[in-house]
């Protein structure tokens, strides 16, 4: 029989004697603890063989060797059962030993990308929409290939000197500040941030309201100042509007912006993506009543931007009764309700199954005010930018794909983006009689969503394949997780050794692989286990040098 069969026929074999031999690696899911692990740092030259000797002299068999953790300081690894030392009895135990100088239990520790902003535990909204779960794969700012994001508000006005703004707001790179020239030819000198069509002047007007709007869709995250916005970083295209003249103008403004861009391939004018309205009429109007207003969206549709709308601040079905722009039926628009920190509707708050998409949080919500101030935000002028923030923080996913597309198919692409907040919402009974969804935002659904189509899957652990095999260097291996989380890689040589021990974390938005260098391994056979909580997975294979 060839000498490479026969080892492997025996690695088999002891494969399925072995794999008992090696619990699972299981945390509490409330505190972490690790109940069959212990870290233990020894003095000096003390070697752990002694100490796990006559651990195992107390209870034989009770204890086994992991690994080492730190040579330098000589800390390691300690399993042993739980059943034979109960009661933190083995942990004591060791505090009384000569030779140890600390000894602890192992902790799973989890990820925690939170802004240090020290206002931020007062917003709820972000927790509430999956947020903080978006922020362990992107903060916003850049499309994977390199596109700088930018949002549009049109307000009533803005303070641009808020030190949590600092950074995120748009500086036009066709425009020379304060030389009084129209140096990129839109129409407007000197319009380095948008416009205030207000007093149509490069100086924008300082309000309370378009400040807060700001702060929620993009104050500056993680700068140890006041609260986060839902991206971290993005640029902000501000207007300031009170009239449907001037917001027809500041719709102009932004479609020829990303018409510059996707014409230029980037060359000129800027990445909008989306804007915000949250902004409407004093009184029930419908949008065929305001057939130029109403015609932007579409408008703005075909160069690739959505917008996020809030709906009337009082408690009226618009579909019977009309709102502007919600009751607008373009396919680039997403329209939404204020709901509560219940997940509830709030009681003046607007509603209609044909003409609000979603809820999405805004009573009692937490922003910047003028003068590098905070204070409560709320009402529909709050939920809108939690929407609009969101999409935005979309174009940041690492895709390749949704980048290119963003710019050869911008239209496709957007109504795309509106495709995965519309089946990604939350799904509450309280919502069904209120909004077309019958659900309330949720920006991780929705990226969940983006990753399926950008390649990335989820299904039934699974080791897909291990090649080459037999090995001579690189091994790669390619395997199915049903989530995103970490998941323990271990390798042991056909005498049961440890020769590999490692975290991995599936990556999203790409195949699922990794590789290992066994180019200095002996000829041999291995055996490989992936694992995480209660499911356990081991695939042989060979190690050969010719």
């Amino acid at each position: 029989m060839n000498k490479n069969v026969t080892l492997y026929v025996l690695f088999l074999a002891f494969t399925f004697q072995s794999v008992g031999l090696f619990a699972q690696r299981a945390a509490s899911p409330y505190t972490g603890r690790i109940d069959d692990e212990l870290i233990v740092q020894l003095a000096g030259t003390a070697a752990p063989q002694a100490l796990l000797q006559r651990i195992n002299s107390r209870h034989a068999g009770s204890a086994y060797y992991e690994r080492l953790v730190a040579g330098r300081f000589n800390i390691h690894l300690f399993r042993f059962e739980p059943a034979a030392w109960p009661e933190e009895e083995l942990l004591h135990w060791l505090e009384q030993q000569p030779e140890v100088q600390a000894v602890q239990y192992n902790y799973a520790v989890e990820s925690r990308r939170e802004p240090n902003d020290p206002d931020y535990p007062l917003q709820w909204g972000p927790g509430r929409i999956g947020a903080p779960q978006v922020w362990d794969v992107t903060t916003g700012g850049l499309t994977a290939n390199g596109d700088t994001i930018v949002v549009a508000i049109l307000d009533s006005g803005f303070d641009l000197a808020h030190s949590d703004l600092q950074g995120n707001i748009w500086q036009n790179p066709g425009e020379i500040p304060n030389d009084g020239l129209d140096n990129d030819q839109n129409g407007y000198s000197d319009d380095t941030f948008g416009w205030n069509f207000k007093n149509d002047s490069n100086v924008m007007s300082v309000d309370d309201h378009g400040t807060s709007v700001a702060g929620i869709l993009g104050a500056r995250g993680d700068n140890s100042n006041g609260i986060s916005g839902l991206n971290w970083n993005v640029k902000l295209m501000l207007f300031a509007t009170g009239y449907v003249d001037e917001i027809v103008s500041a719709y102009e403004y932004v479609i020829d912006q990303r018409d510059r861009y996707n014409k230029s391939m980037g060359q000129e004018g800027a990445f909008v993506v989306a804007t915000n309205a949250s902004i409407g009429l004093p009184t029930p109007t419908f949008c065929d009543d305001q057939p130029l207003w109403g015609s932007m969206y579409d408008l703005m549709g075909e160069v690739g931007i959505l917008t996020g709308a809030g709906t009337v601040n009082s408690s009226r079905n618009v579909d019977v009764e009309g709102d502007m722009p919600t009751t607008c039926e373009s396919d680039f628009i997403l329209t939404v309700t204020n709901t509560t920190i219940d997940d509830e509707k709030y009681f003046s708050s607007g509603y209609g199954k044909v003409s609000i998409d979603m809820g999405s949080p805004g009573q009692e919500s937490y922003s910047l005010k003028p003068n590098d101030r905070y204070g409560s935000f709320g009402g529909n002028s709050a939920a809108a930018p939690h929407l609009t923030g969101a999409i935005a923080l979309l174009y940041s996913l690492p895709c390749e794909e949704l980048a290119t597309d963003a710019l050869l198919n911008p239209e496709a692409t957007a109504l795309f983006i509106r495709s995965v907040f519309i089946e990604g919402v939350d799904h509450l009974s309280q919502l069904e009689n209120y909004t077309v969804t019958g659900g309330r935002l949720n920006v991780f659904n929705a990226m969940e969503l983006v990753n399926e189509a950008c390649g990335g899957t989820t299904g039934p652990l699974e080791i897909l394949s291990i090649y080459p095999n037999p090995a001579t260097s690189d091994l790669k291996v390619i395997y199915e997780t049903p989530d995103f989380e970490d998941y323990q890689l271990r390798v042991y040589n056909a005498l049961g050794q440890l020769m590999l021990r490692t975290d991995v974390r599936p990556m999203r938005f790409s195949q699922k692989v990794f590789s290992i260098d066994v180019s200095q391994w002996p000829h041999g056979g291995y055996w490989l286990t992936l694992q995480k909580g209660d499911e356990r997975l081991v695939e042989p294979f060979l190690v050969v040098h010719y």
